[in-house]
């Protein structure tokens, strides 16, 4: 991921949500689907560089269209990397954050209004989060942490969401699927792996 990261700019998060839409593409087509743009909820951070001593998560999210039309994987990293460069410059996780943050001290029935129609499958078809994880080895009773798969909540009304977390320099993936909807998603972990490999051929 830092490969292509530095050969194409752009951030991990960039390649991730690249690999992620060349699979759904794949998945997709595998299926007899149509490939067709799908949009994802990416969390971000918003907290300040410095206030690294601050308490709890500050995170916010960005909606971002995964160019899963796109058949060439150059292509679909560049039109990620575009698209979240245009959403960070006109400042949507801030704008996100304040509205969050304002929602939070609103009364009961908005808060749950407003939950309702951010989750809501009309504003986003999936969720994609990439965390990095600690740097450094952990251990608990004497056992390694070599590996750790992420499992990002599935709202109500949607099938699919993906993780990646770090562990050492690696990292680690996590599917998290609604079984009646994707009884065949163990399908799309093979395609992310070639979807990552292809990238790394750019590279």
């Amino acid at each position: 991921l830092k490969q292509v990261k530095r050969r194409h700019g752009g951030t991990v998060n960039d390649v991730v949500l690249a690999a992620c839409a060349g699979a759904l593409r794949a998945f997709a087509l595998e299926r007899g689907e149509p490939a067709v743009p799908l949009k994802a909820m990416v969390p971000v951070n918003v907290r300040a560089p410095d206030d690294g001593d601050g308490l709890g998560n500050r995170i916010s999210f960005v909606f971002v269209e995964l160019p899963c039309q796109e058949p060439d994987p150059a292509r679909r990293l560049a039109m990620v990397r575009e698209s979240m460069d245009v959403r960070k410059a006109a400042g949507d996780p801030e704008r996100t954050d304040g509205l969050l943050e304002a929602v939070g001290r609103a009364p009961i029935p908005v808060q749950r209004v407003v939950s309702q129609a951010m989750a809501s499958p009309r504003m986003f078809n999936l969720v994609v989060s990439n965390v990095p994880g600690p740097p450094g080895r952990l251990h608990m009773a004497g056992c390694e942490l070599l590996e750790a798969f992420p499992l990002v909540p599935l709202t109500q009304g949607h099938a699919l969401s993906i993780g990646m977390l770090t562990i050492q320099g690696d990292a680690c993936f996590g599917l998290y699927s609604d079984e009646r909807a994707l009884p065949d998603a163990d399908r799309l972990s093979e395609h992310l792996a070639v979807a990552l490999d292809e990238l790394l051929a750019l590279a």
